[in-house]
């Protein structure tokens, strides 16, 4: 029976995918308009690029080039309000109007502004900025994750306005908002739960490494209420490449690379991530590897609150005027200290001459397929989105005494 089902599941996917890629030659066949433009710098007219420009209520998007160019083809004729931006930028908005096989041509310039107005499109009904959303939504962008990089997202986000941090150690940590805790906050990754234990106890953490996300959004208020009652303190969602690429389209190969050291716990990081595109399709892939060892103190080190983590991620992605389809692959390996926990191991076990140490060894694999149409010019129907992921976690508390390592409880 469960063969039957996957068998039809993927017969499924395979004719909306066809479908979707159907819809786009039926769109770019009708008689429609372009709209052209540039994203240039205020201060001395250079060009922006990697720019994101938004139509308002269309889920279109496109990306600068290295000339600060981009365009839209295939619009129905008719009004439309852009939106352009860029990380650290201010955003700038226009309207345009679009003839029947007319090109249109717009331009926007941008400033420095310390304050930016992210693009919010994974937690709200329709694209928005923030400023818009009627949720108070925190967004922590690429450039803020690596200028504040650290092991955990509960370690990066304790800083932010009403949340703190929740941690049984270094490896262990979990965000807390506005009070709350456990099953009360919901973290996701790319608007689906990640499949971990985080919220069952304090000596468990989420794995996912902040310096492979493209975002960190995190959504209070009564948006919340949306995603169930155990998301009635508040929402963070991790956005990877994966979720991504539908809004950073790029023609050719990008990459990027961090690394990242500190003292008080020898921590050594790096991160790797590349891009290609080549017309509607994306390709991207990339590593990361984290060590820490003991923390230190005034008063010394913090027995066993030493941790690594390594993970890797893969991916396919289409995106059409008419439609979409994704494929990613992605792996977690760590394993982190528990400080002070083999004391109530010690206690239980009077006989032994030493406390034991105990570690959570943890691996978390993932498949995620997407498919979905848009612009599908329906009175009451405008998109249509259909993600499949499929977890695998693994979890064990190992006790290590005189040498010797036990697992003592297992988790799948």
């Amino acid at each position: 029976m469960n063969l039957m089902m996957c068998n039809r599941c993927v017969v499924f996917f395979a004719w909306l995918f066809l479908a979707t890629i159907a819809h786009d030659v039926h769109l770019a066949a009708q008689e429609s308009g372009s709209v052209q433009g540039t994203v240039n710098l205020a201060l001395n007219n250079d060009p922006v690029h990697g720019a994101i420009v938004l139509i308002i209520g269309t889920g279109l998007v496109a990306e600068s080039d290295e000339l600060g160019h981009f365009q839209f083809d295939g619009l129905a004729p008719g009004t439309y309000e852009l939106l352009a931006q860029r990380q650290h930028l201010t955003a700038a908005r226009q309207s345009i109007t679009v003839l029947a096989g007319g090109v249109e041509t717009i331009a926007f310039m941008l400033e420095l502004s310390p304050v930016h107005e992210e693009l919010t499109v994974t937690t709200t009904a329709v694209d928005s900025s923030v400023f818009e959303a009627f949720n108070a939504i925190n967004t922590l962008d690429s450039f803020d994750i690596a200028t504040n990089i650290q092991g955990t997202i509960g370690e990066i986000l304790q800083d932010q306005p009403g949340i703190a941090k929740r941690s049984f150690g270094p490896g262990s940590s979990r965000p807390i908002i506005r009070g709350f805790d456990g099953n009360r906050i919901l973290i996701m990754q790319d608007g689906i739960r990640t499949g971990d234990l985080s919220e069952q106890s304090a000596d468990h953490g989420v794995s996912i490494d902040p310096a492979s996300l493209e975002r960190l959004e995190v959504v209070r208020g009564p948006a919340t209420l949306l995603y169930g009652s155990n998301a009635l303190g508040g929402v963070v969602n991790a956005i990877t490449p994966h979720e991504s690429f539908l809004t950073s389209q790029t023609n050719g190969l990008r990459g990027q690379m961090t690394t990242d050291v500190s003292s008080a716990d020898a921590q050594a990081g790096g991160n790797g991530s590349v891009q290609y595109g080549r017309g509607r399709w994306q390709a991207w892939g990339g590593l990361g590897y984290r060590r820490t060892d003991d923390y230190d103190t005034p008063e010394g080190p913090i027995l066993n609150s030493a941790g690594q983590l390594s993970n890797g991620r893969v991916g396919l992605g289409y995106a059409g005027a008419g439609g979409f389809f994704s494929a990613g692959y992605q792996l977690e390996d760590g394993r982190y200290g528990i400080p002070f926990a083999g004391r109530f191991e010690h206690a239980a076990h009077a006989g032994s001459d030493e406390e034991p140490l105990i570690d959570a060894d943890h691996q978390r694999y993932g498949l995620r397929l997407d498919v979905g149409a848009r612009n599908l010019a329906i009175p009451f129907l405008d998109a249509v989105k259909i993600s499949a992921n499929y977890l695998d976690w693994h979890h064990d508390e190992i006790a290590t005494e005189d040498g010797r390592e036990e697992v003592g409880t297992s988790f799948d």
